[in-house]
């Protein structure tokens, strides 16, 4: 239930312009944020913080954006109106529940957070204090990906009866050992499937819904890591449908994402977060031009492109005051399939969601 302040919040959003942005975070990730930010008309990139006080200083010296001491500072300073979270994956939960108590609106990278519980708390955070959420899921407004959609939801697929997501990159040992986070479950969450194949994860939900069973394992067989570097699942939906899904960082040589979706009409098959080919009983088959040499799709959401697609649209539901198209619910999802199948293997057992 929101309180007056909450309700003081949404109104001001209404009579806004522009959304004025922080971003909790200054590595990597958090420069694709920034460069996406910069892009939309709607929205202005105020200041940064991070745990690392030099490379926050120069984040904001390449942005000429103010260089806040700490989250308490950014999120105490009332020209912020949203922040974007880029920490390491562990500390997702503890900033986002921060950010909506001191009444900012909040987007996350992904994973929403690296257990269940935590995506609980973060959702309550937002709901309690009538701020709006949302995680990084870019792949979603990928145009394909919305046909694809589309084209199952419509039923022109017919009863869609199974998926396989397929997830085969390579990381070397480097990658890992590069950064004090990587490859640890406290502050990675997993390895193949909860870092690296998440969005493919969010993909498999997007068209296919919720799910209601899990069994997999995982195995750690070619890092000096704690998290898993393969994968194998089984995904029991909803709507009847089952799915398969494959993850690895030790794939010689690495290849493109791939989901097959096969209804009792016809087919779909999407690389990356393009259209591969397209089959419907009684209609011509579709198959992709845009395939180069090495027969692999390029994809439509090159570089920050995504970023740029999704920052928009948030910032969008935040002018009007309307739900984001990806919600901290999508999030969650995402985050209980990947650690229902970890507990699966763990226990070698079949994991049943829970009403």
């Amino acid at each position: 239930m929101e309180d007056g302040s909450s309700t003081l919040i949404r109104k001001k959003m209404k009579n806004k312009k522009t959304i004025k942005y922080g971003i909790i975070g200054s590595g990597g990730i958090a420069h694709t944020h920034a460069q996406a930010i910069l892009e939309i008309e709607e929205a202005k990139l105020i200041g940064v913080c991070g745990s690392s006080e030099q490379r926050s200083i120069d984040f904001a010296d390449k942005y000429s954006i103010r260089n806040y001491k700490g989250i308490d500072e950014m999120l105490a300073c009332p020209d912020i109106d949203a922040v974007t979270i880029c920490t390491p994956s562990g500390y997702h939960a503890q900033m986002a529940i921060a950010a909506a108590n001191a009444k900012k609106h909040a987007i996350i990278e992904k994973p929403l957070a690296i257990d269940t519980k935590s995506s609980d708390e973060i959702i309550k955070a937002f709901d309690e204090n009538g701020v709006t959420g949302s995680v990084i899921s870019q792949l979603r407004f990928s145009e394909d990906i919305q046909r694809a959609r589309e084209m199952i939801n419509s039923g022109r697929l017919g009863k869609i009866c199974m998926s396989n997501l397929t997830m085969r990159y390579y990381r070397s040992q480097d990658y890992y050992d590069l950064s004090y986070w990587r490859g640890k479950w406290a502050t990675d969450g997993g390895g193949a499937l909860m870092n690296q194949g998440i969005h493919g994860v969010d993909i498999l939900l997007f068209l296919n819904g919720k799910f209601k069973n899990v069994q997999g394992y995982i195995r750690t067989l070619q890092h000096d890591i704690e998290v898993e570097d393969n994968v194998v699942g089984i995904v029991d939906f909803e709507n009847g449908a089952i799915a398969t899904i494959i993850a690895s960082t030790s794939s010689v040589p690495p290849q493109n994402k791939t989901l097959e979706v096969f209804g009792s009409k016809g087919s779909i098959v999407i690389e990356e977060d393009a259209i591969k080919s397209i089959y419907i009983e009684g209609e011509e088959s579709f198959e992709a031009s845009n395939i180069n040499e090495s027969d692999s799709v390029t994809s439509h959401l090159i570089g920050n492109e995504g970023h740029i697609l999704q920052l928009k649209s948030f910032t969008q539901s935040l002018l009007l005051n309307k739900k984001p198209f990806v919600t901290l619910e999508d999030g969650k999802m995402a985050v209980e399939l990947i650690t229902s199948l970890y507990g699966s293997s763990d226990t070698n057992t079949i994991y049943k969601k829970s009403k």
